[in-house]
C-alpha cells in the first residue's frame, strides 16, 4: 500500500478483522486528503467509518444560504461521497465550522468513537503542521491524537463509557493528512477515478467542476510528482505515520 516503509500496514493487513476509522473536520476533508487510501481499504475489504466533527454549515459565498440548510445538503453530499468510497454511512458531530475546539467534549466524542470501532487504523488532520492555518483542522487533528493516547486505552477516561459496554481500545497506527513531513505514500492509481467521483459528490463546493476537469488536473499534478520523485508512485495520498505499539 505503501512504500516508504511498508511493515506497518503490511502488519494491519494480516489482521482480521480489519478496521479504519477517519477523523476529518468539514465534507469532503476525507475525499480531498485520503479518498483514495479509503476507497483501496474499502476495496480491499475494510471495515471503515468516517467522522465529520462539522457539518461544513459556513462553506458558500452566496448570501441567500442559511447555515442550517447548508449544513444538511453538505451532510447529504457526505453521504453521498462515503457511498462512492464504500464506507459506512459517516458519523456527525455537529459542531459549528470555525467553532471545532481541541478540548474535553470533542476528546471525549472522538474515544467514544475509538471504543465502538475499534480500528487498527486512524486517518486524520496533521494537527501540529507549522504554519496550518484552519483551525478546525488543527483541532480536530490534535484532539483525535490525544483521544487514542492516552484516554481510550486507559479506562479511568470518560468512564461513562463503561455504561455501554466500551472497553479501553488503542489503535495501531495513524496516518496524519496534510502534514509536511510525509513519511508514507499510499499508491491510488487502482482507485483515483473512484476518489475523483467521491470529491465531485460534494456538488456545493465545485463551484461547477466536472469530471474531466478533475481527471486533467491529476493527470497535470501526476506528471509533476513522476518528474519530482520518481521513487514515489505518482498517483499518491501522502501521510506522516505513528506507530502506537502497546
Amino acid at each position: 500500500m505503501g512504500n516508504d516503509d511498508r511493515s506497518s500496514l503490511d502488519e494491519l493487513e494480516a489482521k482480521a478483522p480489519k478496521r479504519a476509522l477517519a477523523v476529518f473536520a468539514h465534507p469532503d476533508d476525507a475525499e480531498f486528503t485520503s479518498g483514495g487510501t479509503l476507497a483501496l481499504l474499502c476495496a480491499r475489504g475494510w471495515d471503515v467509518n468516517v467522522v465529520v466533527t462539522t457539518s461544513g454549515n459556513k462553506g458558500t459565498k452566496d448570501p441567500e444560504v442559511t447555515p442550517q440548510y447548508l449544513a444538511g445538503i453538505r451532510e447529504e453530499e457526505q453521504r453521498h461521497a462515503s457511498a462512492i468510497l464504500g464506507t459506512h454511512e459517516p458519523i456527525f458531530f455537529g459542531f459549528p465550522d470555525g467553532y471545532v475546539h481541541d478540548d474535553d467534549e470533542l476528546r471525549g466524542l472522538i474515544v467514544r468513537q475509538l471504543r465502538l470501532h475499534r480500528p487498527e487504523l486512524v486517518i486524520t488532520w496533521d494537527g501540529f503542521r507549522p504554519g496550518f492555518n484552519h483551525r478546525d483542522h488543527r483541532n480536530t487533528g490534535r484532539a483525535t491524537y490525544d483521544a487514542i493516547y492516552p484516554a481510550a486505552d486507559d479506562h479511568l477516561y470518560y468512564v461513562l463509557d463503561k455504561e455501554e459496554g466500551l472497553e479501553p481500545f488503542r489503535p495501531q497506527a495513524m496516518l496524519l493528512a496534510g502534514t509536511q513531513n510525509a513519511d508514507y505514500h499510499v499508491d491510488i492509481s487502482s482507485v483515483f477515478r473512484t476518489k475523483i467521483r467521491a470529491i465531485l459528490a460534494h456538488t456545493s463546493q465545485m463551484r461547477g467542476r466536472t469530471e474531466a476537469d478533475m481527471l486533467r488536473q491529476w493527470h497535470e499534478n501526476a506528471e509533476r510528482a513522476r518528474t519530482e520523485r520518481p521513487d514515489l508512485p505518482a498517483y499518491r495520498e501522502a501521510y506522516k505515520r505513528i506507530l502506537l505499539r502497546r
